[in-house]
């Protein structure tokens, strides 16, 4: 069976309204289903998604697609991954879909050994009285131990590799899997003498480690090596047992370090998140926004608590997250504030988070003028215009400043910066090439049609490139047929493209024909037009009656 009959056939067991309302609430919307869009923020719905073509559209950020599409972009997964997922839930067995099968197997083998190491730092555990004895101690429950699934790293200089070795696994897997490093006479293990914390993705694929030692030797924690499966800018620690409950409470937890996330969630805060040692990323927030709009930041009250938050706000913002921030007493980390006095007075402590701008203001230690300019700086990266109005506002009345001086600042600033890459107008583009977006918007809905349109058709002369390369690909292929098929193989700009058509062709339908005729018309007209304005800037007389010639005849033709 080919690839293509395959993933029909994945997609034929898989209803993708049922699919994606586990992770955007849809409504019905006449033939179609409505909702909030989990890519971009929105008050008003312009996520759809069709039934009966199997496909989404974006009508506010532009993306689209299939199934394969959706789960890819909603939880950051490579094309073979997503196959491999959803063809599980379809109960469709599958031994490889990816074109490039050594990078699939590659990801396998890295997936399979990592899986082989948490093995081995588990029994260890298990055996280690000292490792338990510390986690005891640090006031870890045994739950959370077996929940975190979290092992011990011997002070042996290579167990793990001579462990690997002795499974099958090759040295140079074992080197790219990060679990050894080579010193240019042996392998020594990466890991020794130190708790490991096993980090997941979204899917509970462990993906590296982090390990921290039991005393006060440095460094206190490391982590595993960048790999072709883990890169720590985008990867959250314990986001694998906390995604169901921040979907559920509306909010995340963002914490500092492993030991805190675990804490949190052994206090049921469950809704709890860590970066990996590293400041919050906008890769970060980007996978933390397809489950939140909010964040709560819990940071210790001293100095460097106080300039982590203030930096991590400036990317909660780029991101068009709304944020909290609450500052522990000095001295005190969630892990320890919770061990010390439980639940509820933390959760007492949440009532006093502060917002923002509230927060920017009541912590900075310059200028008051240039602490506002500073929040203005920061107010002009959000691209949401209703968050950024109502920070601008709250600005206002905190600064006690006048809202019309602060908007008139605020507009010097933008211009500066300049405008978002992501504000260009998708409609204006579309507008100055509607002809070509009619045509091919007919042919998706009227596949017959493809011939004619093609016959007529100068597909070198389009202008826009992604109109082009969809013509191009028709031509040499009937994937066109079958959007479902044609989705498989096309590029993101090309499946955005094609769900929007699909859900709003343009026209009236049942004139689709005098809509073909008609393009073509204004197509013909579009360049008798550039042509003369070419003649007239190079002062070619001969060419320019020859337009006027053929002007009156195009005249005469239209009204017979």
């Amino acid at each position: 069976m080919n690839t293509d009959r395959i993933l029909e056939e994945i997609k034929s067991k898989i209803d993708i309204v049922d699919f994606i309302s586990n992770y955007v609430e849809l409504k019905k919307s006449g033939q179609n289903y409505k909702g909030l869009c989990p890519f971009h923020s929105e008050k008003t719905p312009s996520f759809m998604v069709s039934q009966p073509k199997q496909i989404f559209h974006c009508f506010g950020c532009g993306v689209g697609g299939d199934v394969f599409s959706f789960l890819m972009k909603h939880d950051n997964l490579s094309f073979n991954e997503a196959k491999k997922y959803i063809a599980k839930k379809a109960g469709i067995k599958i031994t490889d879909l990816n074109p490039d099968k050594r990078v699939s197997e590659k990801r396998e083998k890295l997936l399979t050994i990592q899986s082989e190491a948490l093995n081995f730092f588990r029994e260890n555990f298990k055996s280690s009285v000292s490792a338990q004895a510390y986690l005891k101690k640090r006031g870890i429950s045994i739950e959370s131990i077996d929940s975190f699934q979290i092992g011990y790293a011997t002070a042996e200089r290579d167990a793990l590799f001579k462990h690997l070795k002795e499974k099958g696994y090759s040295d140079s897997l074992i080197k790219d899997a990060g679990l050894a490093i080579f010193d240019g006479k042996s392998y020594r293990d990466t890991f020794r003498g130190r708790i490991i914390f096993p980090i997941f993705n979204l899917h509970t694929d462990v993906i590296a480690f982090g390990g921290r030692v039991m005393d006060n030797s440095m460094p206190k924690y490391i982590n595993s090596p960048e790999t072709e499966i883990f890169i720590k800018g985008d990867t959250l620690f314990a986001i694998n047992l906390s995604k169901d409950e921040i979907r559920k409470k509306g909010y995340a937890f963002i914490v500092e370090g492993y030991l805190d996330a675990i804490v949190c969630h052994q206090y049921s805060f469950k809704n709890t998140v860590a970066p990996l040692g590293t400041a919050l990323t906008s890769r970060h927030l980007q996978r933390l926004r397809l489950l939140t709009k909010m964040v709560i930041l819990v940071f210790d009250g001293d100095e460097a608590g106080i300039s982590a938050a203030r930096r991590s706000l400036a990317i909660l913002c780029e991101s068009d997250l709304r944020a909290r921030v609450l500052l522990l007493p000095k001295g005190e980390d969630p892990d320890s504030y919770l061990i010390k006095n439980g639940s509820q007075p933390f959760k007492t402590l949440l009532t006093d988070a502060v917002p923002i701008i509230e927060f920017l203001l009541n912590t900075s230690k310059g200028d008051k003028i240039d602490t506002v300019r500073e929040v203005l700086g920061i107010i002009a990266t959000v691209k949401d215009l209703i968050l950024a109005d109502r920070m601008l506002g709250e600005l206002a009345e905190r600064a006690r400043i006048n809202e019309s001086v602060l908007r008139s600042e605020l507009k010097k600033i933008k211009k500066k910066v300049g405008p978002h890459a992501s504000e260009e107008p998708k409609l204006a583009r579309t507008k100055i090439n509607r002809e070509e977006f009619l045509l091919l918007s007919a042919i998706i809905a009227f596949p017959e049609k493809a011939d004619n349109v093609l016959s007529r058709l100068s597909i070198e002369d389009l202008n826009d490139k992604t109109v082009k390369s969809i013509f191009n690909k028709i031509k040499i292929s009937s994937d066109i047929l079958n959007i479902g098929s044609f989705l498989n193989k096309a590029t993101d700009d090309e499946k955005a493209l094609i769900t929007e058509l699909s859900l709003k062709p343009g026209f009236d339908l049942e004139l689709v024909d005098r809509n073909i005729d008609d393009c073509f018309q204004r197509l013909a007209q579009k360049r008798f037009e550039e042509r003369g304005r070419q003649a007239e800037e190079s002062g070619n007389i001969a060419v320019l009656d020859s337009l006027l010639k053929e002007k009156r005849k195009f005249i005469k033709r239209a009204n017979l």
